[in-house]
């Protein structure tokens, strides 16, 4: 089973009603497809990048998103993610 992961999701500049879907402690600023799906290899969560498409709540932007192997809770996987990305850009 797959999860999909829009930046969205776990993105510290946008708010719960613009699709946040994590506690802003544990989100990251503006996160990059990028950035998302090197954090879920590294969680072996097999990611597989869509460029072309767009979030539903900003369906004029392409943000693009990706798709993870669902082995946890998706609230956990979108929190482990954002942590992993905001320890690769402290070091």
């Amino acid at each position: 089973m797959k999860a999909i992961i829009w930046p969205a999701y776990i993105d510290s500049k946008k708010t719960k009603n613009e699709g946040r879907k994590i506690p802003l402690v544990d989100a990251v600023e503006s996160p990059k497809l990028r950035e998302i799906s090197k954090a879920a290899d590294k969680l072996s969560l097999n990611p597989e990048v869509e460029k072309n498409k767009s979030y539903s709540k900003s369906w004029w932007e392409i943000s693009g998103r990706v798709s993870v192997d669902k082995n946890m809770p998706k609230r956990e996987i979108m929190i482990k993610i954002s942590k992993m990305i905001s320890g690769t850009r402290k070091n």
